[in-house]
Formats: structure tokens, sequence, C-alpha cells
């Protein structure tokens, strides 16, 4: 008897998984492997876990990888002031650490620390430009310990301390001609 497998089916990290179910309960495994379609594979799951009651339509979307983008990014973005780190995450997730920074890479597109490096220095940058908070109440929106941290932080990412980019927000301004320019070009 030949053993349909869904491999075209399945990403590489639902079969890893799968593989290690295989060898501590292989007659879910083989329920697993014999999963058709995403739904079927759910179906199994949930009724492997007892999470039918639990698993609506609305939390498969969760499932698929631009729901787990979507609360990935809201959970970031929400906590960003408590100086973020994989283990946090991973505990909002409910997987380990070292499965939720492979997932976290194969979602998001970039590791986690890359990820939360650019946030930081994004919301960082946007807030020195548009706002006046001070350099440490920036510091404590973005989960830093202190003032200093942050400073060091950012001129590691952009070259500059936030007060010289503050500075140099503030003399930028558009280009405008002379009016000895506009006569030369006569």
């Amino acid at each position: 008897m030949t053993r349909t497998t869904n491999s075209t089916i399945l990403p590489d990290r639902l079969r890893d998984l799968t593989a290690e179910l295989r060898r501590h309960a292989p007659e879910s495994a083989d329920r697993l492997a014999r999963a058709k379609t995403e739904h079927e594979f759910l179906e199994v799951v949930c009724k492997l876990f007892n999470l039918t009651s639990a698993l609506t339509p609305d939390h498969y979307s969760l499932l698929r990888p631009e729901g787990l983008s979507k609360q990935i990014t809201v959970f970031i973005s929400s906590n960003l002031h408590k100086g973020l780190t994989l283990k946090l995450l991973a505990q909002f997730l409910g997987y380990s650490e070292k499965y939720c920074s492979d997932l976290f890479q194969s979602t998001m597109g970039e590791s986690f620390s890359g990820y939360l490096k650019r946030r930081r220095t994004d919301t960082a940058s946007s807030l020195l430009s548009t706002t006046d908070k001070s350099v440490a109440e920036i510091a404590a929106v973005l989960g830093f310990s202190d003032q200093f941290s942050f400073s060091h932080f950012f001129k590691r990412s952009t070259g500059r301390s936030p007060r010289e980019f503050r500075t140099d927000r503030g003399q930028r301004r558009p280009p405008q001609t002379s009016p000895s320019s506009s006569r030369e070009k006569r």
C-alpha cells in the first residue's frame, strides 16, 4: 500500500513537525500526513489537541502567514515601550524561542533583532523629527532603560546622536533660489 504524502501542500516547518509527531504518536502523524488541505490539517490538529471549540474560522486566518505577520506587528507596536525580547514574543505566540526565531524570519523576512532595531530606529527618527519630546521621553517610549543607552543605540544605528539628528532635521529646508543665482542663469 502506497502512502500518500502532501509534501507539496505543507511547508517545510509543518513537515518537520509532522516528522517529530510521527516519532511520538504515529497514528496522529499518519492522519496529518494524509491531510490534503490546510483546513483538513487544522481539523486533525484541533482534534489532536482538543482545540475544536477554541478555533473558529476567524482564528484560522491567524494561522496564515499574513495573519501571523499582522499579529506580530500589532504585538510589537503595542509593547515597544516594554523593552521587547524574543522571549516575550515567544511567550505571546506560545512557541519556544528557537521555533519563534525561525518562524519570525520566515514570516517577516528578517531576524527579530533586525526588525526590532529597524522599528525602534524608525520610531525614534519620527519622534525626533515631529515632536518636542525629550530624549529621555523617547527612550522610555522605545523601552530603553535610560536616555544614555537609547542615545548609544541611536548613534550606532544612524551615525548621529539624537541631538545631532534633531538639529540636522531642523536645519534642512528645501533649497531656494537666490536672486543672484537666477541673474547668473540669464
